[in-house]
């Protein structure tokens, strides 16, 4: 390795731990007690070194927030990948809210960074061109959007709006996390994997209502299957969802 390959190198583990200073304090603190000197004492740098790599308090905040974004972009792809090419709208947007839950678990300080701040703290940050960044949170939050409306157009879903339906389903798996995370939850789901099954019996019971009901009271599976089984009970993925590659 060359003088200038090194010298690169530990730059760019200077830069990765001033991002990760910026997103603890922000975390741990709030907003309000990040800047470019408390990071400074956090990291045992001088004030000046922070600006050689960040021009001020919003660009650092918005390495942050595009470090969390190409995390959960990660997870995200990760859990689709799990479901196949081929599952249907309701296993696909149930893994988008399983990946969701596990970006939380596995990041919880880009989480909370990215999910709990107040609107305005992204919006004081400037936006990035689009050729600067490849992954944004406008094209995950796009894509997941577009899994409703998938279920829509194949009739599995009973929304008057994907948009919409795509913010219920995000409040819902966000409160639950947020719950789990506070520690509210700490006396009745003790391990991840409860809570992961949390998660995915709270998605089976939103895409229940989504479904729709028949004038009799029974739940209609709009895949033609009659009254929609879940986990365990004859289902084979998300409650409603034909098996994997069986779906045209």
């Amino acid at each position: 390795m060359g003088i200038a390959e090194r010298r690169e190198r530990e730059k760019e583990r200077l830069r990765t731990r001033i991002v990760e200073a910026a997103r603890d304090i922000v975390s741990e603190d709030g907003l309000d007690a990040l800047s470019m000197r408390s990071i400074a004492e956090r990291i045992e740098y001088s004030p000046a070194t922070i600006y050689l790599y960040f021009k001020d308090k919003n660009a650092l905040l918005q390495s942050v927030v595009e470090e969390g974004v190409r995390r959960f972009g990660a997870t995200l792809a990760v859990e689709l990948d799990a479901v196949g090419a081929c599952a249907g709208p309701r296993a696909s947007y149930a893994a988008s809210g399983r990946a969701y839950a596990i970006f939380a678990l596995e990041n919880t300080a880009y989480f909370r960074v990215m999910f709990e701040l107040p609107a305005a703290a992204h919006m004081e940050c400037p936006a990035p061109r689009a050729e600067d960044q490849p992954l944004t949170s406008e094209r995950s939050w796009d894509a997941i959007v577009a899994l409703v409306q998938r279920g829509i157009d194949a009739g599995q879903f009973r929304l008057p709006d994907a948009f919409r339906g795509a913010v219920i389903g995000w409040g819902l798996v966000h409160g639950l996390t947020s719950l789990y995370l506070s520690g509210h939850l700490r006396e009745s789901i003790t391990s991840r994997g409860e809570f992961l099954d949390l998660v995915e019996e709270a998605m089976e019971s939103l895409f229940q209502g989504w479904i729709g009901r028949e004038p009799g009271g029974a739940v209609c599976d709009r895949d033609g299957g009659g009254r929609v089984g879940g986990r365990g009970r004859g289902g084979s993925g998300a409650a409603g969802e034909t098996p994997a590659g069986s779906a045209s």
